[in-house]
């Protein structure tokens, strides 16, 4: 069995009862059913590898980072720019949709607090930082579709039609900074392609008020 650890944002119930209600109903339309194996949330520092010895100190210096976050700005909000898509990695499985909240200003607090977290795993023995990797702040709808490209097309207008009935609010408030430990046997050594999708399991390790 394969492990690897996360530092996740997750955002208000409010905004992600909606996000996750619109993530349903484009997974079933389109049978692609990676996105749906997580939990609704936003990465911040994903599957990185990190020793039983020196998960408390992880989950030490989440909360640190968490509560730094919350002096700063408490419950800070995040512009959510809609739908978008684009690919990340190689082959046509790395096909995403997702909702977008990428941010230009280095000073904002999703910034920061991204910022801060990488900096703690970089810093923590027994930690290895994950590979890098292009990254943008999103919330996956569909993620690594094995779909044609007419079909990836037809899925992000639809997933845009559907965002827009179920109300997914274009602002949406940071509400908790959690740690939680993910399995699977079929991703080995290299979680970057997705090799996870066909049988990862998480569980909560540790869950920070923002």
């Amino acid at each position: 069995m394969s492990t690897r650890l996360g530092i996740e944002l997750v955002l208000e119930p409010a905004f992600t009862a909606r996000a996750y209600r619109t993530r349903n109903i484009v997974c079933g339309q389109y049978g692609s059913w990676a996105a749906e194996m997580h939990m609704l949330r936003m990465g911040v520092v994903g599957y990185f590898e990190c020793s039983d010895a020196a998960v408390g100190n992880l989950t030490q210096g989440a909360e640190r980072v968490a509560a730094e976050s919350s002096k700063r700005s408490p419950r800070f909000s995040i512009k959510c720019h809609g739908v978008a898509t684009d690919k990340y990695g190689n082959g046509a499985d790395s096909n995403s949709i997702y909702l977008d909240f990428d941010q230009s200003d280095s000073n904002h607090p999703l910034i920061t607090l991204r910022r801060d977290a990488l900096r703690m795993v970089d810093e923590l023995s027994g930690a290895t930082m994950p590979a890098a990797s292009d990254y943008r702040h999103k919330i996956n709808l569909i993620e690594h579709a094995d779909l044609a490209s007419a079909v990836m097309d037809d899925a992000l207008d639809f997933a845009r039609g559907v965002a827009i009935d179920v109300g997914v609010p274009a602002v949406a408030s940071a509400w908790r900074l959690v740690l939680l430990r993910y399995h699977s046997e079929s991703a080995g050594d290299d979680w970057s392609n997705g090799s996870w999708a066909s049988d990862i399991s998480w569980e909560y390790l540790s869950s920070f008020v923002l």
